[in-house]
């Protein structure tokens, strides 16, 4: 078997924490001291970039003890994750062919511009944040018993 592992030290883990609690007061200086739009638009990119980096690490980043039981674990959050992004993605397809037929006259330019935001910015928290919950759940229930 490889023994080779894709998954980051523990300690990226902690860099990771560190680096979320930094994202959240780049948000807050954004908004109680940058009264500029263009230099907040600076400091919300940077808050994002630092958010999903930060979950990057905290995702992939090995446990105190890696054992098989946790990769089984880590391969079923994946699973759960993958499953509930192509049940959401079939409805938000379907949301986004109906509805704004009915409000939106000028359909590709609100269309577009929704989907442009969402899935570059919303999709890949909604992922990280899913797979680590789903996978931190699988422990404590373990855990638990």
């Amino acid at each position: 078997m490889n023994k080779k592992s894709i998954l980051m030290p523990h300690s990226c883990q902690r860099l990771g924490w560190c680096l979320l609690v930094l994202s959240f007061l780049i948000e807050i200086v954004k908004v109680l001291f940058v009264h500029d739009i263009n230099l907040a638009w600076y400091f919300a990119k940077a808050a994002h970039i630092t958010l999903v980096v930060s979950l990057f690490f905290i995702c992939m980043s090995r446990e105190v003890v890696e054992d098989e039981m946790i990769s089984g674990f880590r391969l079923k959050s994946i699973g759960i994750t993958a499953y509930a992004f192509f049940v959401f993605l079939l409805f938000l397809s379907i949301y986004l062919d109906v509805k704004p037929r009915l409000i939106f006259s000028n359909l590709e330019d609100t269309t577009s511009a929704y989907l442009s935001e969402f899935f570059l910015i919303v999709l890949p928290l909604f992922l990280f944040i899913l797979y680590y919950g789903v996978f931190k759940y699988m422990l404590w229930k373990s855990y638990k018993q």
